[in-house]
């Protein structure tokens, strides 16, 4: 596999906030391998960590209005690279995101391309099984923006035609447009959606190859784990698939208006012992089985992406597991840069970041 000169392997020296939520003003300086930040404010930490996970993975969506300091008009981030400094900047007046490598503009995919990958922990990941189908789809389409730059393209371009879609069903259905006028969009549609389909079918017969894997994790108390991929195409025939499905509904869709199926509508679930999940398991467990899910994202990055650095960012949850879930994580983290929060002094001997 071929990888770009950016991609060589990189560590987080320090962030500098400027007017970022909290931060009137705030640098901080990380080690190569293990950070804590303790204060026993949860925001000010997710706030932290937020801002360490915004160039390639938020932990949080939200529009870049909303995190610039109350009163103030722009917002600034600089990250300290082992061989880069990379800036994001956003400006409330203008409505105007600016990047930078060093003093020179650049684009937001360069940025990404230069920065590690960032593998999180938090409250979020490990209530997602009990979330909406959109945050599972979010935990698929992140990570394959992480290992596959391209991948985060044709989701945009998805994303629009199926805007220009559903605009032409509407009129179609108001009788203001002919049938014959779905059928260029559907071709870029269809042409898109195989596009995405291409790079999650990669990621999920990882996961439904390694599934029995998490069993470790519920240290053996069930007999199978299966990963289950809920979509309406058929992953083994993708193309036939897509042509086939939007012959059947567009009647249907020029009735209901909007497009139906495909990968803005996936779902995923885990099954214990032929049971889904949620179903079969107790919150602690369905968090253990999470967690694990998380270990298997990193081993994905590893082999898809071997050349690029992971960084781990933990956000408070260390207190919600076991002691026996907490010692897997701090293991699996123990080798790469990691960047924790937590509200009390814990007994772990790493650098630690006071707030």
């Amino acid at each position: 596999m071929y990888f770009p000169i950016s991609w060589i392997s990189k560590l987080i020296e320090s962030i500098h906030m400027k007017n970022f939520r909290n931060f009137t003003r705030r640098e901080i300086s990380f080690q190569a391998k293990k950070n804590i930040i303790i204060w026993n404010n949860w925001k000010w930490k997710s706030n932290i960590l937020e801002a360490l996970s915004l160039p390639v993975s938020p932990l949080v969506e939200s529009h870049p209005e909303y995190l610039i300091s109350r009163g103030e008009k722009t917002f600034f981030i600089q990250y300290s690279l082992t061989q880069d400094t990379l800036s994001f900047s956003y400006t409330l007046e203008w409505k105007k995101r600016k990047y930078a490598i060093g003093s020179k503009a650049t684009t937001k995919q360069n940025l990404r391309s230069r920065y590690p990958h960032v593998v999180s922990f938090h409250p979020q990941a490990m209530n997602l099984m009990y979330l909406g189908p959109s945050e599972r789809r979010l935990f698929l389409d992140e990570l394959l923006s992480q290992c596959y730059p391209i991948y985060r393209t044709h989701l945009q371009k998805y994303k629009k035609i199926v805007q220009h879609r559903n605009k032409v069903l509407k009129n179609i259905s108001d009788q203001k447009s002919s049938v014959s006028e779905l059928e260029f969009w559907n071709e870029k549609f269809i042409s898109s959606a195989l596009e995405i389909y291409k790079y999650r079918k990669k990621f999920v017969r990882f996961l439904e190859s390694r599934a029995q894997s998490l069993n470790k994790f519920l240290f053996g108390k069930v007999e199978t784990i299966s990963f289950e991929y809920i979509s309406h195409i058929n992953l083994d025939t993708i193309e036939s698939s897509l042509k086939e499905a939007t012959q059947q509904l567009q009647s249907r869709e020029i009735l209901l208006r909007k497009t139906l199926r495909w990968p803005h509508l996936d779902d995923f679930n885990i099954i214990l012992d032929w049971v889904p999940l949620i179903h079969y398991a107790s919150r602690g467990e369905v968090k253990s089985i999470l967690l694990g899910l998380k270990f298997l994202e990193t081993q994905y990055l590893q082999e898809q992406a071997a050349e690029k650095e992971i960084i781990f960012i933990v956000d408070d949850i260390l207190s919600e597991l076991d002691a026996s879930h907490r010692d897997l994580l701090l293991e699996h983290i123990d080798s790469r840069q990691s960047i924790i929060s937590c509200i009390e002094d814990p007994w772990i001997e790493w650098n630690k970041i006071y707030i």
